[in-house]
């Protein structure tokens, strides 16, 4: 008998048995898994599946129906928004030149780091992990960050559009950016302009420095961009219309990275005014080289220089200075508070906002005043013994006694002025005897004629008006005695006793007894350039009022001034190239040394130039002002009164 053999598929590999499984079970066979295994799907279920299947096919093309055609063209335009974004341009600024026509700043290209929240969002960063890479890229505390507008609850749409991170930014820390780009997220390199000043530190009070705009000067409309520089003091901040310029605008196609592929201007920007100083250059610098190397930034010191022929200033500085190039660019937090802690107050305009005690240097408008009036003949001799000696009206026994610096003899006017003898001063102002004095009220009257104890108009921000008391004044800031006494008066004469000035206010009024009593407001700006370069004056007269004192009172005045070059406390200016006539001052402000003063003009028979010199808690005018004087002196009638026609 033949045996049978199964017939086996060669191209299975798998036994038929096995694909269906009605083996016995693996567990012994306790139970058969056929039919479970085979058992039909039921209808309920699979018409519930079709079901769901259709509305989900319909929302899709319900969804895409919506997408592509009836919101077509508005998600097109949001798609080809996105690919471009509109940049400002910030505008270079004017130049600013002195009155020899050279430059005191210029603008130098450089790069920015700015954040742009649109990209950021974009790219979808973290805020928090981006503040802690910049704060540690720039050196800064993270509360830096938050100054400059990152927003401290996080929330990025809180942010402004823009944020200008850092300016002047190294090529090395580009390069570094760049390299780390997704570390990154909304930070772009841009273009900018960088002012560079010259002399930084002479510099400084008069030009002035640029910030960053703040949220007021949006709102006020004074720039169209955060971004943009503004100024803040000096020239820069008083001449902001004309030397900011007007930004533009450029398109700039970014791929879906954020990177910008191409641009294309769509406002080109306009270049800011430039405007020319009345200010010398090389007179502000050998200027601040002097008080430099006499002070050596052992205390406060400024000088003023004016043409008492028409106002126009010539020099304005305030020491110590500070490197104005830093200010607004590369400063940082911890440098700026050290700034703020020096004792000396760099950022202190002391020309044009130091209020001190004249001292003696206020003698000359007394001397004025009292002829004016005609209480004293200026040949007329007092004799001053060194001291005042007043009895008190009500205590007999009780006396006041007011010192000079040292006895004097006998002293006319000319004397007076020369040798600053105070009790000559003393009775001219508050009588004694039977020589009347000017009293409280027509000293007052007089002095607010010179413009002292009132602001000069001149054309920087951060003027102080000082003060000159009275009777009025006094009742008001003096609640413990505000009984005005001859005493006052007394002290008033010389320049002490509340009288508060600037030295800018010396100055022009210095300038008014040079010209013969003509009050001008000091002007640092000669006039705009147009670009073709040039010059249009101010148009402003500078005139504030004249003949308000005789060409006689003041002759007498003049005459004594040249008398104190000659024979008296500032004979140290005798031997200069051209003559000249001063007034020294010595001021005692409370503990410490006094401030020392001088005031002159030059050349004495047609004078051109007018320099007061005040340098604080230094000791007397006459050996502490006097020399600075002098070596100012020197150097203008060697270099700078020829070097250009006033």
């Amino acid at each position: 008998m033949r045996r049978r053999h199964a017939v086996v598929n060669p191209r299975s590999l798998i036994d038929p048995d096995e694909i269906l499984a009605d083996s016995v079970s693996v567990f012994g066979g306790a139970e058969f898994l056929e039919g479970r295994i085979e058992k039909p799907i039921g209808r309920g279920s699979s018409f519930l599946f079709l079901v769901i299947a259709g509305l989900g096919m319909g929302y899709l093309v319900f969804r895409a129906f919506s997408l592509q055609i009836i919101r077509g063209e508005e998600f097109a335009a949001k798609a080809e928004e996105n690919r471009f974004l509109t940049r400002p341009i910030l505008p270079p600024r004017g130049i600013i030149y002195d009155n020899d026509r050279q430059p005191l700043v210029e603008n130098v290209p450089t790069l920015a780091m700015v954040w742009e929240r649109d990209v950021f969002l974009k790219a979808g960063g973290g805020l928090d992990a981006l503040l802690e890479r910049l704060a540690s890229l720039l050196g800064e505390e993270r509360e830096a960050l938050f100054e400059l507008g990152f927003p401290r609850d996080g929330e990025v749409l809180n942010a402004p559009r823009t944020i200008l991170v850092a300016k002047d930014v190294p090529l090395a820390r580009v390069v570094e950016i760049a390299s780390r780009e997704r570390e990154f997220p909304g930070i772009q390199i841009v273009e900018h302009h960088r002012r560079a000043y010259r002399d930084p530190f002479a510099f400084s009070h008069l030009v002035g420095f640029v910030g960053k705009a703040t949220e007021e000067d949006l709102a006020q409309g004074r720039v169209a961009h955060q971004e943009e520089m503004t100024g803040r003091t000096g020239v820069e901040a008083f001449y902001e219309t004309i030397v900011r310029g007007k930004g533009g605008r450029k398109i700039v196609e970014v791929d879906s990275r954020g990177r910008e592929t191409q641009f294309s201007f769509l406002e080109s920007p306009q270049v800011g005014g430039s405007i020319q100083l009345s200010v010398g250059g090389l007179l502000q610098r050998r200027i601040y080289e002097v008080l430099d190397a006499r002070v050596e930034r052992k205390t406060g010191a400024s000088v003023i220089a004016i043409d008492p022929r028409n106002g126009k200033v010539r020099a304005l500085v305030s020491y110590p200075g500070f490197d104005i190039n830093r200010f607004g660019y590369a400063l940082t937090r911890r440098e700026f508070d050290a700034i703020l802690r020096d004792p000396l107050k760099p950022l202190f305009n002391r020309a044009i906002a130091g209020m001190f005690p004249s001292g003696s240097v206020i003698k000359p408008f007394i001397a004025a005043a009292a002829l004016e009036e005609r209480l004293i003949d200026p040949a007329k001799k007092i004799y001053d013994s060194g001291v005042l000696v007043i009895p008190h009206p009500y205590r007999p026994g009780e006396v006041s006694m007011f010192r000079d610096w040292r006895p004097h003899g006998w002293v006319d006017l000319y004397d007076a002025l020369a040798v600053s003898a105070n009790v000559y001063f003393y009775i001219i102002g508050g009588g004694f005897g039977d020589q009347r004095g000017l009293g409280v009220e027509r000293i007052s009257h007089y002095a607010r004629l010179f413009g002292l104890g009132s602001r000069t108009g001149i054309d920087l921000l951060g003027e102080e008006e000082g003060s000159f008391p009275d009777a009025t004044t006094k009742a008001v800031v003096d609640k413990k005695d505000p009984v005005w006494r001859v005493g006052d008066t007394y002290n008033i004469s010389i320049g002490q006793g509340g009288v508060q000035v600037t030295p800018l206010q010396i100055a022009a009024a210095t300038a008014a007894i040079a010209n013969g009593g003509t009050l001008y407001r000091p002007q640092v700006l000669e006039g705009i350039l147009d670009k073709e370069g040039n010059l249009f004056p101010m148009s402003d007269s500078p005139l504030v009022r004249r003949n308000f004192i005789s060409q006689e009172a003041l002759s007498h005045v003049v005459k004594g001034m040249r008398q104190a070059v000659t024979l008296g406390t500032a004979r140290m200016l005798v031997d200069l190239p051209a003559p000249v006539a001063a007034k020294t001052g010595t001021a005692q402000a409370g503990s410490g040394l006094p401030h020392a003063w001088v005031t002159a003009f030059g050349p004495f028979e047609n004078p051109e130039i007018v320099i007061v010199v005040m340098v604080e808690h230094a000791g007397e005018g006459s050996t502490v002002a006097v020399p600075i004087m002098k070596e100012i002196l020197e150097w203008y009638f060697a270099h700078g009164s020829r070097e250009k026609e006033f």
